[in-house]
């Protein structure tokens, strides 16, 4: 669920028009935010020290104030994700009396998983899925590290290469869901884009899901 909050309006005088512009335009600062992210977006050819109207998806957001060079910058959260939704596309859309721009921009689920979820953990073949994962690096490689119940690294495994603007594999082969035999206890499956392992946290800069999966009663 998006909780909408005033615009934020910053304008820098790093940003200018190029001479003789006069059509407006709208980019965001990339092209995937995380569900729940700041999106920045900039306007620029709109109409000098006014209000322009932003609105998502139809729903109006308030409004920005644009600076004299007809320029704004505006600040909100990335949308949340309908149940069973791991991706989705937004229209953008920024107006004033006379100029109208449009972008576009996706929200993704940062999700790592496997399906299926349950057999013997001896023979059990499953295919990986992920999304999110090309958020700080395009066309990123993904990989599984099997990390022991003691929090030691047994192996990594590749699983491919993320596509799209967001990153995401849709299904792997194949493959056994543990490619080893792996002794009693809980395991932690970390899914990230190093290949070699180390333990990820909230500061970490690069995109990671951990799963548990418990082997042996």
């Amino acid at each position: 669920m998006c909780i909408a909050r005033p615009l934020l309006a910053v304008v820098t005088a790093a940003l200018v028009v190029a001479p003789g512009a006069s059509a407006a335009s709208l980019v965001t600062e990339t092209g995937c935010y995380q569900e729940g992210a700041d999106v920045v977006t900039t306007g620029t050819g709109f109409v000098a020290s006014g209000f322009v109207t932003v609105s998502l998806d139809g729903r109006n957001l308030g409004f920005a104030a644009s600076s004299p060079e007809g320029i704004f910058r505006t600040k909100f959260d990335a949308p949340g994700l309908p149940a069973g939704k791991r991706e989705q596309v937004h229209d953008l859309v920024a107006t004033d009396a006379t100029n109208t721009a449009i972008t576009r921009f996706r929200a993704t689920q940062v999700f790592a998983g496997f399906s299926p979820g349950a057999g013997n953990l001896g023979t059990l073949r499953v295919r990986f899925r992920v999304n999110g994962f090309g958020l700080y690096e395009s066309g990123a490689r993904v990989y599984v590290h099997y990390v022991r119940p003691n929090g030691k690294a047994r192996r990594t495994v590749y699983l491919g290469k993320a596509r799209g603007t967001c990153g995401h594999i849709r299904r792997t082969r194949k493959r056994l869901l543990f490619p080893f035999l792996a002794q009693r206890g809980v395991w932690t499956l970390q899914f990230d884009t190093r290949k070699v392992y180390g333990k990820a946290t909230a500061q970490s800069r690069f995109a990671w899901v951990r799963r548990p999966v418990k082997v042996g009663r």
